[in-house]
């Protein structure tokens, strides 16, 4: 039987002026779309975003974009949601499960920015290889950030922080854990929506122990962000 980490996926990823969804804007946004023999579609799509305030130097030195050639190359923001909109839209209805790594940060700047414009955002089932990789290899030492997750799973990521480079990075992730992990690549999407969220639940928690300050639960939102959904 296939396994989802075999069918075509669609990846998201975003880069922003800050980590508040509510306050901070989008600033780059790639929809990549890939096919079971991981060829990137023509199809997908990824542009700078002029998020309508001011970069700040922080967000500008990870990313590279800074106020100024936002305001030259950017999308507004309206057009650009609307591009997001039609192709997840598409995908959900297709059935295609929508990889985002670590989902509860750019999945709130979706739907924040949605609701900012009225524009409708369907409801996928949402594949984080975040979330996996920790609960499959939990007791792995070192980052889990992107570029290393990447490299751990054999994908060089040159261009790290670029949105259509870490989109395509995700979905290299997801195929490889859910192919060497068949507690998360022999489940349905559907099935793993409640374990997912479940596993962030859990590492939450023992991070909070450690760190002795609360950490988030929520997944694919953040608790706070919940009446975004």
């Amino acid at each position: 039987m296939q396994q989802w980490s075999e069918d075509p996926l669609i990846a998201l990823d975003l880069e922003t002026t800050g980590l508040d969804p509510l306050e901070d804007r989008i600033v780059q946004a790639a929809v990549v779309l890939v096919a079971g023999d991981g060829a990137v579609s023509e199809a997908s799509w990824d542009s700078i975003v002029d998020p309508g305030i001011p970069i700040p130097a922080g967000a500008s030195k990870i990313h590279g974009i800074t106020t100024e050639r936002a305001q030259l190359e950017g999308m507004v923001p309206i057009d650009a949601l609307q591009r997001i909109a039609i192709l997840l839209n598409d995908a959900t209805d297709a059935g295609t499960p929508l990889v985002i790594y670590n989902a509860p940060f750019d999945w709130p700047f979706v739907l924040a920015e949605a609701r900012r414009h009225g524009v409708r955002i369907s409801t996928p089932q949402i594949i984080d290889p975040l979330v996996i990789d920790r609960a499959v290899e939990r007791y792995r030492r070192g980052s889990r950030k992107l570029e290393a997750v990447a490299m751990h799973y054999g994908y060089d990521l040159s261009q790290a922080h670029d949105a259509r480079a870490d989109a395509i990075a995700a979905v290299a992730i997801a195929r490889a854990v859910g192919a060497r992990y068949p507690e998360a690549g022999a489940l349905t999407p559907l099935a793993l929506q409640p374990l997912q969220a479940r596993w962030c639940t859990e590492h939450a928690e023992r991070l909070s122990r450690h760190l002795g300050k609360p950490i988030d639960p929520g997944w694919p939102l953040p608790s706070n962000a919940g009446h975004l959904a």
